[in-house]
Formats: structure tokens, C-alpha cells, sequence
């Protein structure tokens, strides 16, 4: 990820003073909709209850005769049922539900509607229409194809062990140097690093903003990880709010015998061309653990076993249901969507591609291997693989991506063997909400096609930290925010994560005091100037000098953190104390000013000084800029008057 960061950037990380504090972490509850809740839920949010074909689950059923075990988190309650088929008389499929958790019970048609359509709640929760990208959905379901075993030259055997979880390091490792590009994929004789299916790589960007934030693309997470301190990236999928779930081998080496580290979390990230600003609407969690199962770490088994997952301490606000998981599915077609370093004519993508095709067969220890003609590449590595069922409108979560080959890729197949380990990782809780009790503010930040605003962060505690970085515009309007995690005395250095043509101020909220300040530099006028953090409001500020001439102009920024306007009053005193003029202003709600000192009181000035008033607690700064032969820009902070 350090190769998104622009040169200029490299200078804040010198600027950062290292001190011993300490300072707690609290959880916050979370929002949980039970069972009982979950219909009234549906009505609450206007969700439009769709016929399913299902009927009463009779009593005295089979249980071992079910057709499908499913299991999900939705609204942060943790579901697990049965399906079982059924034939009208029109030779039409109905599906009869057993629930397992939360609670056993035989449901009624009515009950089995608010589930299935609960388990689709997610895919309401949108932030606009779908603007630019149409999803192939699967057609007819292809006949289930034996594929020989020696396609792949891999020694499967049953394994004589059952496999059980195996956690990683307790705490991960420290970010280490500065990161490379590069991809992970599994080294064999027969197996590719590139496998596009056909003579033509027809998977698609999942582009806009309004796509990537809805199902099932908000759950698909670019990872960005260290081996030995070699840089990595792969795919993931949250199944849970503290769950993760992708290949083993992103997790943990065979050949090296080591766990990843600096595991970064992403959910929805895109970029809408190769070179193009990368965005990353949920923000980022680097605060992970990880873990997989013993017969993988032991190195007894293959592919069939290359099952692992990020588990998340700090979670994803705003993301509460994930992508269902349906366990022994034999689909005979899926999708696929991840994170391809080099797709199509792109050699450095950092944007998600989905594509769909046909299972081809199924293979390898118990079947556990799935072989389908889907096109992927080195990147995707633990990406989902999901069946669309149209009679149900859903999408299921059937497989994760391990390798590529010519012959067919290959998905690790989620079979019930696995259902406790993955359920048991699913159970994992984060820390969904911090408590974020210490603020910061930036009054400024700019961004252009030449300018760039950086943060620089650093956590001067002798524990992990947490914080939340909201952007917002002159007028109010939230831009986004990201998360950022770390370690004690940990540092980090970014560019804003907003797109070009923007400004307003920054409000960071960690869960521990945090020091930094903030850079901004232009490109087309090789210039740059920093600000430092504001962690106190006032009412009443001073600016000791003024210029505003032929040669020099000043700037007045000052953010207004508040629920509520705040009235502004500009006084201007020359040198020898005499009031010239008062200005009075407004700056909106959780909103900005920038200010030109000329234009306020239409008059040159040359020294002086110039207070602020304020009806709501804000803060501010003057900034510098000559106009004439260079292009000198300088930063004044302002004083408080208490």
C-alpha cells in the first residue's frame, strides 16, 4: 500500500516525537436485532417482504436427509439452519427450514420468509443505485462433472487426522520497511501464477462507489500483508463482524513455516483505473490476529485444507450482515470477485474484478477441490466463490480461491467437516465500536490532480491505539473517514482519502492521545506547508501578524466541530491598536472557513494583528502565501485568549 503514497509524503515521517503515556480502551455495545426482533426489523426498514417457496417444516423430519446447512450473521446475530427440498405437485422445488441457533425450532412458511428474507436484508442496505456495473447471474445448473485426478499432479490422501483451529501469534508484528508490489500464489510444477480460462480475460471492474458499497462487493476485502518482510496482497470475505475469511496461505507459509504479519484489512476497495486514486469507503483495520487449521500448518495437506481467516479486533461500522455460507454446495456454476494484481491490459490493479463460468468437477480429498473455468489470477488467492440461487434471490458463499491452473482453477470447497471451526471463528468478537475519547483537528485540507493533504500519526503510548479519520467539507457534509490502528509507539504516515477537488478540515478520534501534523503540497508550484494538530476549541483567538499586499496574501481557516453554526466576528487592529473594522461571518455546522483577509476588509494590510470571536468553541489557522516572484506559503497557528 506505500506505493499509493506520493514522494512528498516520505518527509513526515521524520517529524514525529516519540513520549510514554497511557490511556484505556473501552467497547462499546454493539446493535444486535434477535430473532424475535428480526420481522419488525424488515418493516423498520421498509424492506419489502418477497414470496419464497417455502411450506411448514413437518414435524418428525429426517434431519440427516437436509439438503443444505447454512449458516450467517445477520444484524449481528449468528443464524445456522437446515434446508430441506420438497416437490409440488407441479415438480416445482419448496424448501422446509429447521433452525439450529439461535434458537431449535421447526419454522412455519411464515417464519422461513422472515429468515430468507432477513438473510437478503444486506442486500437493501445501499447507498445509491447500481450506476456501472451488471452482474451475470448463473444460468441452468450444469450436470456435475467428475474430473480426473491427474489433471493436477497432487498427492491427495485422506487425512487421518481431523483438522481443529490453530491460532497465529497472539499479537502480530510491527509494520516493517517500506512495502513493494508484489502478489502471493502457491508455487507447483503444474500450478500457475496466471490462469485465465480461454484465449480472453472477460472479468469486470467493479468501479463505482454506489456498486462497491452494496452486496456482496462491501464484504470482499483487498489484504495487504508481510512474509519475513516481504510484502503480499490477497482477497478475503467477511463472514462476521470479527471474521475474515480467506486461503490459509495468506496467513501462513508452508514453505517458510511462518505466520503473515501487518495484516491490513479493506473492505470495498476500488480504483477506477490503473494510476487512479485508490478509495477505501470503510476505512482499513491493521489491528488483526490470525488463524487456520493443524493439518495445513502441519503441512499434511493441500489445497483441500487451505482454509484461514483474518480475525478482526477493531470492527467495520455500518457492515452488520455478511455473505452466507452454504456448506457441501455442488454448484455447477459461481462467481468470483477479488483483487488480480495484473488483469486484462492492467499489470498494477488495486480495484476488485468479478467474473462468473461453470464448475467442471470436483476432486481431491473427499471432493474438498472445486474445478471451474472462472478467470483469476495471482491476487485472488482466498477471494469468494458464491452460487446465485434465483428461485431464492441470494447469493451463498460456497468456496475460497486457492490456485490457478490451465487445467481449471481451483477453490478450497466449505464442507460441513469445517462448519465448527469456521462457526467457532465467526464467534470472534472485536471491539465493533472504540470509544474514541480524545480528538484532534486539522482546519484545513485541500486536494487537487497536483495537490495532496498528508497526515502524519504517532502514537506516543506504550499500548495499541485506535483512531477514527473524518473528512469533512466547508459546508458540513461528511466525505469519509478511515480507521487506523497502532502499535505502542507505532507511527503511520497518508495521504487524505478524499477525491481531488475537495477541501474542508479533518476531525481525528483515537482512543489515546495521538501527535502528528499535517502537510500540504502542490506539484504544479513545488511548494509545501504544514499545520499542527489543535486538540483544544476556543471562543476568542489571536493572529500576531497580518500581510495582505501587492506581494503577500493571508488566509483565514478555522473549522467549527460543532452540531450547531458558530458566528463568527473578525476584528482587524493596525500596529499601533486602533480598531479599523469588525467582520461578522458564519461557518456552518461541523463545517469551515477560508477566508481571505484582503476580501473580509477590502483593504490592503501590512502588520497588525486581527482577533476572532466565536459564538461556539472552534479553532483556526493563517496561512501565508506570496504572490509575486515565488510561491512561499507559511502557517501561523492561531493563539487562544482565554
Amino acid at each position: 500500500m506505500y506505493t499509493r503514497f506520493r514522494n512528498y509524503v516520505c518527509l513526515l515521517l521524520c517529524l514525529i516525537v516519540v513520549v510514554a503515556l497511557q490511556s484505556p480502551v473501552f467497547a462499546v455495545q454493539k446493535e444486535v436485532v434477535k430473532w424475535s426482533e428480526l420481522n419488525d426489523h424488515l418493516v423498520d426498514k421498509s424492506v419489502f417482504i418477497e414470496s419464497m417457496p417455502v411450506i411448514d417444516c413437518p414435524v418428525g423430519i429426517n434431519c440427516e436427509s437436509a439438503e443444505h446447512l447454512v449458516c450467517q450473521v445477520i444484524e449481528n446475530t449468528f443464524y445456522k439452519w437446515k434446508e430441506y427440498e420438497f416437490f409440488n405437485g407441479e415438480g416445482e422445488i419448496r424448501l422446509a427450514i429447521e433452525m439450529i441457533k439461535p434458537e431449535a425450532r421447526l419454522l412455519t412458511a411464515t417464519e422461513a420468509q422472515v429468515l430468507l428474507n432477513g438473510s437478503k436484508l444486506w442486500e437493501r442496505q445501499t447507498f445509491g443505485p447500481l450506476t456501472n456495473f451488471s452482474e451475470r447471474h448463473s444460468p441452468a445448473e450444469h450436470p456435475k462433472t467428475k474430473y480426473p485426478t491427474s489433471r493436477i499432479q497432487r498427492n491427495y490422501q485422506e487425512a487421518m487426522t481431523l483438522e481443529v483451529a490453530v491460532d497465529g501469534p497472539k499479537e502480530p508484528k510491527v509494520k516493517a520497511a517500506p512495502r513493494v508490489t508484489s502478489v502471493i500464489e502457491v508455487d507447483d510444477e503444474l500450478v500457475m501464477r496466471e490462469s485465465v480460462q480461454g484465449a480472453v480475460d472477460d472479468r469486470e471492474r467493479v468501479t463505482s462507489f454506489t456498486t462497491i458499497t452494496n452486496y456482496p462487493w462491501n464484504t470482499i476485502c483487498y489484504l495487504d500483508f508481510l512474509v519475513a518482510g516481504m510484502s503480499y496482497s490477497g482477497t478475503g470475505v467477511m463472514i462476521s463482524p470479527g471474521c475474515v475469511l480467506t486461503c490459509a496461505h495468506n496467513v501462513w507459509d508452508q514453505d517458510l513455516q511462518v505466520w503473515s504479519s501487518s495484516m491490513t484489512v479493506t473492505p470495498a476497495q476500488y480504483q477506477d483505473y490503473q494510476g487512479g486514486s485508490i478509495y477505501e469507503p470503510f476505512g482499513t483495520v491493521s489491528d488483526t490476529s490470525l488463524a487456520s487449521n493443524t493439518i495445513y500448518v502441519d503441512s499434511s495437506g493441500g489445497f483441500e485444507y487451505d482454509y484461514g481467516v483474518v480475525k478482526l479486533n477493531q470492527g467495520f461500522p455500518g457492515i452488520s450482515t455478511f455473505m452466507p455460507i452454504e456448506y457441501d454446495a455442488t454448484p455447477g456454476a459461481v462467481n468470483i470477485a477479488g483483487y488480480p494484481a495484473a488483469v486484462q491490459n492492467e499489470s498494477n490493479s488495486y480495484d476488485m474484478w468479478h467474473d462468473f463460468d461453470e464448475v467442471i468437477g470436483y476432486e481431491g480429498t473427499s471432493n474438498r477441490i472445486m474445478l471451474h473455468r472462472v478467470d483469476t489470477s495471482a491476487g485472488q488467492s482466498g477471494s469468494p466463490v458464491w452460487r446465485y440461487n434465483e428461485s431464492l434471490g441470494s447469493r451463498r458463499l460456497v468456496a475460497i480461491q486457492v490456485y490457478g491452473s490451465a487445467q481449471g482453477n481451483g477453490a478450497c470447497r466449505l464442507v460441513t467437516t469445517i462448519e465448527p471451526i469456521i462457526s467457532g471463528w465467526m464467534a470472534h468478537e472485536p471491539l465493533t465500536s472504540l470509544d474514541y475519547t480524545h480528538s484532534t483537528y486539522v482546519p484545513y485540507f485541500s486536494t487537487s490532480s497536483t495537490r495532496w493533504t498528508g497526515l502524519a500519526l504517532a502514537n506516543y503510548n506504550n499500548q495499541r491505539n485506535s483512531a477514527k479519520v473524518e473528512y469533512y467539507d466547508s459546508y458540513g457534509n461528511l466525505l469519509g473517514s478511515e480507521l487506523k490502528s497502532f502499535a505502542a509507539y507505532g507511527q503511520e504516515a497518508f495521504l487524505t482519502a478524499t477525491a481531488d477537488g475537495t477541501q474542508g478540515w479533518i476531525k481525528i478520534s483515537s482512543t489515546a492521545p495521538l501527535k502528528g501534523l499535517a502537510l500540504i503540497g502542490d506539484y504544479s508550484t513545488e511548494t509545501m506547508y504544514d499545520m499542527d494538530f489543535k486538540t483544544s476549541l476556543y471562543q476568542k483567538f489571536l493572529f500576531p501578524h497580518l500581510a495582505a499586499d501587492n506581494d503577500w496574501r493571508s488566509f483565514a481557516m478555522l473549522c467549527n466541530p460543532n452540531n450547531v453554526q458558530a458566528s463568527i466576528s473578525y476584528s482587524y487592529y493596525r500596529a499601533d491598536g486602533t480598531l479599523v473594522d469588525r467582520v461578522p461571518t458564519i461557518i456552518p455546522a461541523n463545517g469551515s472557513v477560508q477566508d481571505s483577509v484582503f476580501t473580509l476588509f477590502q483593504q490592503s494590510l501590512v502588520g497588525g494583528t486581527m482577533v476572532v470571536e466565536s459564538s461556539q468553541p472552534v479553532t483556526a489557522f493563517l496561512l501565508y502565501d506570496n504572490k509575486s516572484i515565488t510561491t512561499w506559503k507559511a502557517g501561523l497557528s492561531a493563539v487562544p485568549i482565554e
